[in-house]
């Protein structure tokens, strides 16, 4: 029996891992046809193989019912290494604490759905999926000009079932007695359904899965070119990699979960620009990840901790270890770089970082002197010892960043009769994948929402001009 467990593990290695020596060429993703080309017609065309484009392939089988023939759905990803995905480069954190009500629900589906994952993606014959889930909870801190507001925001996620606890200075320190807790006036700390996991452990999972149940995949890029016949809809070319070449795909249905690229699908000539308002407000915003060993740092019972400053940190593996980062500040010399300011955090003086405009997202280049001069300082302020911590290793991802309210952009197009978008969730994309799954795969399946209702995340702010805001981003 064990002969027989470890021959399944190397046969599942050997599925997901290149060949020595081949530095990837000739590699064949798991659940990518080796035929090159897309099929001639599919029923939906999912645009963006990352975790959310999957889950919405995944539900859509799962939910279609007895079709006689079964839904044919084609997975579209233009990076099929995986090396420049959102998903995979991400810090992998799950949590319940945000001030929208919809987001809160997301969150809850999805812990749920990664507590039993094996029920939903599990496949025969296979070691059951390990997705090593750490439950070590996330750590809101709040400065005074900030507790109330914190506060608040506890009582709406207690509200929706989320199990949060509000933590004294007095509190904090006791429990986490190698903080700093000076100017800290109230924390908050999930007690259940929080953590983080492997990403591409989920992302592989649902690929493997929903392959298993009948969904295609090939690697190009989707363009919007030309026009689709009245009513007004989008035609789904695939273009090939490394080509000139593309070939049309007839179908009914075009679901846009490209993530940070997702606004660029609404910007191809050819398209009426009439029927592309509003546009889409979704940019590739690039964020940097640091890890680093410390050895007199906090123990494994670290949450992953939201400073007051905006920086963040968690254990990463062994003892010692940790990863963090921190998005750029809200304000320059010049003014706000963003309109919209978390209630969570709050920029100390002497550590805003004067900057007039974001990284540039043309690459995935590391700023290290960001880590020394902004990072570093804060996280030693609020943690003592991490005045000795020695930088291991960095990387950087993509944000699908949504400008106008930071949440995720769901739904049908108003003008576009065929095209459904799943993007803009601006950095819990991941975690809220399994949700926004099941319920695009409901609106296009049934017509409407069934599990959660999260109309308000509809196109309609953007036409009316409201932002739907999430404080806790």
């Amino acid at each position: 029996e064990l002969g027989q467990t470890l021959e399944r593990m190397a046969r599942t290695l050997r599925e997901q891992l290149p060949a020595a020596g081949s530095a990837g060429r000739g590699w064949i993703p798991p659940g990518t046809h080796p035929d090159p080309r897309p099929p001639d017609e599919a029923d939906v065309v999912v645009v963006g193989g990352g975790v959310v484009g999957w889950s919405v392939a995944y539900w859509l089988k799962v939910l279609e019912g007895r079709r006689r023939h079964g839904m044919r759905v084609l997975v579209v990803e233009r990076d099929p290494m995986y090396s420049r995905a959102s998903t995979v480069l991400s810090a992998g954190g799950i949590r319940q604490q945000f001030s929208l009500r919809e987001n809160i629900q997301m969150s809850r589906f999805s812990a749920s759905f990664l507590r039993n994952i094996n029920e939903y993606l599990g496949m025969p014959n296979e070691p059951p999926i390990d997705i090593q889930f750490r439950p070590g909870g996330y750590l809101f801190l709040a400065s005074p000009q900030n507790a109330a507001a914190l506060e608040a925001t506890v009582q709406l996620q207690r509200d929706e079932g989320a199990q949060v606890t509000l933590l004294s200075p007095t509190q904090l320190k006791e429990k986490f007695p190698w903080m700093n807790t000076e100017d800290v006036a109230v924390a908050s700390y999930g007690l259940e359904d929080e953590g983080w996991f492997d990403p591409w452990t989920l992302l592989n999972a649902f690929r493997r899965k929903a392959t298993s149940l009948g969904v295609q995949s090939c690697s190009g890029e989707v363009r919007g070119e030309g026009r689709g016949p009245d009513p007004p809809s989008v035609p789904s070319q695939v273009h090939m990699p490394d080509s000139l070449e593309y070939q049309p795909v007839a179908c009914a249905i075009v679901v846009n979960a490209a993530g940070a690229w997702a606004g660029k699908l609404l910007e191809a000539e050819g398209l009426p620009r009439g029927l592309c308002q509003p546009p889409l407000p979704i940019q590739p915003r690039k964020r940097y990840v640091f890890t680093w060993h410390c050895p007199n740092g906090p123990d494994l019972s670290c949450p992953f901790v939201i400073d007051t400053s905006g920086a963040y940190f968690r254990p990463d593996g062994a003892a010692g270890n940790y990863l963090g980062g921190m998005s750029p500040p809200e304000v320059s010399p010049r003014g706000p770089l963003r309109s919209l300011k978390p209630l969570f955090l709050i920029r100390h003086p002497q550590l805003i970082l004067f900057q007039e405009e974001e990284p540039d997202p043309s690459d995935l280049s590391v700023d290290h002197d960001y880590f020394q001069e902004q990072i570093w300082p804060r996280l030693a302020r609020r943690v003592p010892a991490f005045e000795s911590l020695r930088v291991r290793g960095s990387w950087a991802g993509y944000y699908d960043y949504n400008t106008f309210d930071q949440n995720g952009v769901l739904g049908p197009h108003p003008r576009l009769e065929n095209l459904f978008s799943a993007a803009g969730f601006s950095g819990h994309g991941l975690q809220h994948a399994p949700a926004t799954g099941r319920a695009l795969a409901e609106l296009l399946l049934k017509g409407r929402y069934e599990t959660l209702d999260l109309r308000r995340l509809g196109w309609n702010r953007l036409l009316d001009g409201e932002p739907l805001q999430e404080h806790g981003v």
